[in-house]
This record gives structure tokens, C-alpha cells and sequence, in this order.
């Protein structure tokens, strides 16, 4: 019992929940559901606290709530300004901020200080070919680093990021890409899986066929591995390889503050009744969200080590990718989760001290059998 209660005393919630007794005066007396129900009740102060609570960098407005008859245009903090990409970005040190882990065992590890580099980098890239507010920016990419810091640039700048994993075919990427007209495409030359090498390359050309919205494409390498060169020369697109753009002079990042509801990010539907629909999600939404399930449901704190298995074509991508705003390192793994070993993620979690540990029900029913 005494160690339940030392590891209640030392949780995220146990602080909030001091924090907030001091703010309304009320005792909730370690009792869950006294918070959950204050916060039910209270939503609009709830959200107004945890802001100062998680140490938002931003400027919150000095309303809580606008209400409306309408329930989705119902908006808190209005006159919010945030920058999501300085959120995910708030250290700057030597310290470990990301892992990189193929099924064939290549191992990449960045610090804080590479990421921002690097992340630097991109949003000067997409600043040069004009990328602003508001234009679409897509991934065509494996779970890997390159990811994460053009997925930070784009959110940077203000622009609208969305992403398909290498597993979907053409017709899958175009049915949802097609629909939001992007700009810019970043795209992995292969993937791997259960050992087999899939050239994503080779298809590059339908894709630009059917979204002519498409006027630049970035090649990235697959981690570990030289970039694949037999690709067809394209008209009337700018390529660009994501090595070269690494040689770019870097800069320190200026963050512009968008508003609270600035969109962030497209997703999609499964697509099971007609195409994919477009979901739009929205930056300062999303922050407070995920700052909220990571501190006070999962008890991320800062140096924890978070890996969830997911591909960049799912939403437990952007919910890991955004625990890096509690400070927190993550793990990103691509592959088979299988590949020549039953229990190779356990093994992973083990080797790589993860502190929180996510993966599908159906990974755990395949363990089972």
C-alpha cells in the first residue's frame, strides 16, 4: 500500500490536482472522481488551468469560453495565439529527444539539439518554395525521423500537414491526398517489411498524375540504406532530395503565434462507406488535448521514454509524435512487428528502458496464439 501512495503522491495528477485547489479554493482531497466531476462542470475553467498548469508557450486570451447555441462552435480560449511546432520543441540540449528502430535492427538516436537542427532546416526549405499558412503540406512516409521534423516544420509555418504510411497503395494515397489539393510531398524511395523491400519510388508518377496540385517533391532515403536512383525523370516538379536539404545553412527558428483554432493537421476516415473523409484537426485543440491524456492520464513527465507501435497513417502517430512537448523522448519503430522474432517489440521495450509501452489489442491477440 505505501508504494501505491508514494507513486500517487509523485503522479502528474496529484500536482494538477493541488494546483487547481488553490485556484478555486476547493479540496478534492485525492478523491478522482471529485476532479473528474469539477472538471465536467467546469470545462471551460478546467482547460483555462491546465493551459497554465502545462506551461503553454502562447498567448491564452483573457475569455475561457465563447459559447454558442451550436455546440461544435463552442470555442475555448478565444484570442488564443500558440506556435504548435515551438510546443514540440521545448528543449534545445544534448539530451535524448527521439529513436529511430528498423525490424532489421538499425538504430538511429537524435538529441534535442539535431531535432531543432534539423527541423530548422525544413521550415527554411518550405519558407523558400513559398509554403505559407494555411497550404497542404503531405508525407507518403515510413514511422522515422524525417518524419517527425518535416511533420514540426510544417506545423511551424502554419501550414496543414497530413500523412499515408508506405502500406497504402496508389489508390489509397490519391482517394485521400487528391481531396486537399497539397503542394508539397515528402516520400520515402522504400520501406521494408518482414524482410521484403518495397520500392514506393516506382509509383511516384501516378501519384503526381491524379494530384496535379503537387509542385514539389522531397526523396527521402529509407533510413540505413542508399537512396534508390533508377526513379523516372519527372516534368514540371521540383525534386529535391532530403540529404541535400540537410546541407542547407540552419537558422535559429522564429515561431510565429497563430490563433488557438489555426487548423494543424488532416486525417481521414477509414474509408469503409465511400472515400476517406477529410477530418481537420486543430492546433491549439490537439495541444491541450494531448498534453492532457500524456500528463494526466498516461503520467508522461519529462525524460520518460514513450513508444506506441503505429505507422504515420494512423492517429496514434500524432498522439506519440506530441509527446514531445512534455518533454518526454520517443521511440518510432517501422517494420514487422515480428520480423524473425514473436517478441521483438518487448525486446525493444527492454533494450530501450520505455516507460510507456503501446501497442494494438490485436498485436497482444497475436502474442496469445
Amino acid at each position: 500500500m505505501g508504494s501505491i501512495f508514494k507513486s500517487k503522491k509523485n503522479s502528474i495528477l496529484f500536482s494538477f490536482e493541488q494546483f487547481i485547489s488553490k485556484k478555486t479554493k476547493q479540496k478534492f482531497k485525492g478523491n478522482y472522481e471529485k476532479i473528474l466531476d469539477w472538471s465536467i462542470k467546469n470545462s471551460s475553467k478546467f482547460w483555462s488551468l491546465f493551459w497554465d498548469f502545462t506551461k503553454i508557450k502562447g498567448i491564452k486570451g483573457k475569455k475561457e469560453i465563447k459559447k454558442s447555441k451550436i455546440f461544435y462552435k463552442n470555442l475555448f480560449l478565444p484570442g488564443s495565439k500558440l506556435n504548435f511546432g515551438e510546443n514540440l520543441l521545448p528543449k534545445n540540449n544534448l539530451d535524448k529527444a527521439i529513436t529511430f528502430i528498423s525490424e532489421n535492427g538499425f538504430r538511429e538516436q537524435k538529441s534535442w539539439k539535431q531535432l531543432n537542427l534539423s527541423t530548422s532546416k525544413i521550415i527554411k526549405f518550405l519558407r523558400k518554395i513559398n509554403i505559407k499558412k494555411g497550404d497542404r503540406v503531405v508525407a507518403y512516409m515510413p514511422n522515422t525521423i524525417e518524419t517527425v521534423e518535416a511533420f514540426i516544420a510544417s506545423s511551424s509555418i502554419g501550414s496543414i500537414w497530413s500523412s499515408c504510411s508506405p502500406d497504402f497503395g496508389i489508390r489509397g494515397v490519391v482517394e485521400r491526398f487528391s481531396q486537399i489539393n497539397p503542394k508539397v510531398l515528402f516520400i520515402t524511395d522504400q520501406y521494408f517489411y518482414n524482410g521484403k523491400s518495397i520500392n514506393i519510388l516506382e509509383r511516384l508518377p501516378k501519384i503526381l498524375k491524379y494530384i496535379p496540385s503537387i509542385k514539389y517533391v522531397v526523396v527521402v532515403n529509407y533510413p540505413g540504406k542508399r537512396l534508390i536512383k533508377n526513379y523516372k525523370k519527372l516534368k514540371k516538379i521540383n525534386l529535391f532530395k532530403w540529404n541535400k536539404l540537410m546541407q542547407i545553412n540552419s537558422e535559429k527558428i522564429t515561431f510565429k503565434k497563430f490563433d488557438f483554432e489555426n487548423e494543424l493537421a488532416i486525417l481521414y476516415s477509414s474509408g469503409t462507406t465511400g472515400k476517406p473523409k477529410c477530418i481537420c484537426h486543430r492546433s491549439g485543440g490537439v495541444l491541450l488535448q494531448h498534453k492532457k491524456e500524456h500528463q494526466l492520464h498516461c503520467d508522461i513527465k519529462e525524460n520518460d521514454n514513450v513508444f506506441y507501435f503505429t505507422t504515420c497513417g494512423w492517429m496514434m502517430w500524432n498522439w506519440l509524435v506530441s509527446s514531445l512537448a512534455s518533454k518526454a523522448s520517443i521511440v518510432l519503430f517501422d517494420g514487422s512487428p515480428m520480423y524473425k522474432s514473436s517478441d521483438l517489440l518487448l525486446k525493444i521495450a527492454q533494450r530501450e528502458k520505455i516507460t510507456l509501452f503501446g501497442i494494438s489489442a490485436k498485436y497482444i491477440d497475436a502474442l496469445r496464439k
